[in-house]
């Protein structure tokens, strides 16, 4: 039987000093992460010479692609002086997947890295519950995969 190779749980980490060794800072409380990643297309529409009267096909070129990523979960205020100095400022983001191997810190799957801007920093509060955040980070260049060792 084969079974997907999945991970557990994904942490966001944020590049506070440049080293070496390059310093990150876990965005602790961001607990739900999606990468996205975009192929940037242009589309022409063809008629087929041997068919005129008949619509023409979609033809599709790739002009680019983009990344991004969201987090979302508990707003942590002892990182705001970390998150206001990364607000709309380009900074180099990682974002840690890991397998539940039953230890404390789980099995690092391995780390993408790459140079982002924070859009979007959502910060939610209510009488009942805790405090909500919800961040974005619109990708420059690569997102760079490195599996664990």
């Amino acid at each position: 039987m084969s079974v997907p190779n999945s991970a557990d749980f994904a942490l966001i980490s944020i590049q506070t000093a440049e080293g070496p060794p390059a310093e990150y800072t876990l965005l602790c409380g961001v607990e739900g992460v999606t990468i996205n990643r975009t192929a940037q297309t242009s589309e022409t529409y063809r008629r087929d010479c041997a068919v005129p009267n008949r619509p023409g096909t979609r033809k599709l070129r790739v002009t680019g692609s983009s990344w991004s990523i969201s987090g979302n979960g508990s707003d942590n205020i002892d990182l705001e002086a970390e998150m206001s100095d990364a607000f709309g400022v380009r900074k180099t983001y990682q974002v840690e997947l890991f397998r539940d191997d039953g230890t404390d810190a789980g099995e690092s799957m391995g780390t993408y890295v790459g140079e982002a801007i924070m859009t979007a920093r959502n910060q939610g509060y209510s009488q009942d519950s805790a405090g909500t955040i919800d961040v974005t980070l619109e990708g420059e260049g690569e997102l760079a995969w490195t599996a664990a060792a």
